[in-house]
């Protein structure tokens, strides 16, 4: 791991040279540049194409991880999440599947709607609490607005304290499936 970033380092500032060539591999994966491409231009910096690069790794060992654990999202779910989609556009459902990115769109859905599903499945594995110190340092630097009891102030402070801890385990998480990966990418496809 420490490989990749050492590599990635090295990389030139130019823009990535063929479309939908293999970038890297992680594990069994390919990663091409067509993952990134509509992101990146030639004034994109070094720190951005790494960071493009590491969140398509971390995005590929979450979806193996997805694939092992046979998470599937739920057909309801996802006709929740493309109704929702369809009403921010302006459209019926039955409009939205008619368009010719549909099929992308829904491969979207299903994804973020996997990826939700494990995060859920990694968090259930720890427990997670608020302390009387954190939540004063919080309430220090929050003051109670007048709309709001003090119960609901504190409740919500709690709420936010473990959510950020949630964020930083499923990070940590997610950095140590890097560190126990095979990643290999490959310079020769950067000019």
């Amino acid at each position: 791991m420490k490989n990749l970033f050492a590599l990635l380092l090295i990389l030139p500032l130019t823009v990535f040279s063929a479309p939908n060539s293999i970038i890297a591999i992680v594990n069994d994966s390919v990663i091409t540049l067509d993952s990134i491409s509509d992101q990146i231009d030639e004034k994109t910096s070094l720190e951005r194409k790494i960071a493009l690069i590491i969140w398509q790794i971390d995005i590929t060992l979450q979806k193996e991880k997805i694939h092992k654990l046979g998470i599937v999202p739920k057909k309801i779910a996802i006709n929740r999440m493309l109704n929702r989609i369809a009403k921010q556009k302006g459209v019926s459902l039955t409009e939205l599947k008619a368009i010719p990115e549909f099929d992308e769109i829904n491969d979207i859905v299903v994804q973020n709607l996997a990826l939700a599903g494990l995060r859920q499945v990694v968090l259930e594995q720890a427990e997670f609490s608020a302390t009387q110190t954190e939540i004063d340092k919080v309430l220090a630097n929050n003051p109670k607005k007048e709309t709001t009891t003090k119960q609901q102030h504190i409740a919500n402070i709690k709420t936010q304290i473990i959510r950020t801890k949630q964020d930083y385990y499923y990070r940590d998480w997610v950095r140590n499936m890097r560190d126990n990966a095979y990643i290999d990418v490959f310079e020769n496809k950067f000019k």
